[in-house]
């Protein structure tokens, strides 16, 4: 069975350390966020985009070594789904703050609300990729909750958004909908994310 020659530590260790460091930036950046969406400390905001610029890092070195390995312990077109989507994310959790920052808008209870979500869907996505290899049980679990934050999230933000139209204010009506827009597009990736662990815990079995 090719899931035996997956955890080989020349093939399959290469490809799980850098999944496991980049979903660490994720957890990071996502955590980052959330007290940023709690208390607007700009020094945060900051960080957030520092770590965002680790996170790139991460995915040309993952992309550098699918390029030079033969052969793959996981699908090679999985592997960099996978890792491209965690990117995504990523970069969705620095654009909401760089437009919180730069609109100089205030965090509404919504935001704040999304923020604990995407943080415990960014939880789940470390957990389900560290759990690949030892208990894919656990792995399919964790990346159901975060394809699950996806429905709260989308949820919430139509919510966000009917009151936010209903306010008037137009100025703060669409720099506040770019916000949103973004901490929603980082829940569909979380959903992708969760899907992508989903097929390869499938392939595995």
């Amino acid at each position: 069975m090719w899931l035996a020659d997956l955890f080989l530590p020349a093939r399959g260790d290469r490809f799980l350390t850098l999944l496991d460091r980049h979903v660490g930036i994720l957890t990071r950046v996502a955590h980052a966020f959330r007290l940023y969406a709690t208390d607007g400390t700009q020094s945060l905001s900051d960080s957030i985009e520092s770590i965002q610029k680790e996170a790139d890092g991460c995915l040309t070195e993952l992309t550098s070594a699918l390029r030079d390995a033969f052969i793959t312990p996981i699908d090679r077109q999985d592997i960099y789904s996978l890792g491209e989507a965690i990117d995504d994310m990523i970069d969705y959790f620095n654009s909401a703050a760089r437009e919180i920052s730069i609109f100089k808008v205030t965090s509404t209870d919504h935001i704040r609300a999304i923020a604990e979500t995407l943080e415990e869907a960014a939880n789940a996505i470390a957990a389900a990729v560290r759990s690949i290899k030892s208990n894919p049980q656990v792995a399919w679990e964790k990346a159901g909750e975060a394809r699950h934050a996806e429905n709260v999230v989308e949820h919430r933000y139509r919510v966000a958004l009917a009151e936010l139209f209903d306010s008037g204010d137009v100025p703060r009506i669409f720099k506040l909908r770019e916000v949103y827009r973004h901490l929603s597009n980082g829940a569909d990736r979380a959903d992708t994310i969760g899907r992508l662990i989903g097929k390869i815990v499938i392939k595995a079995t």
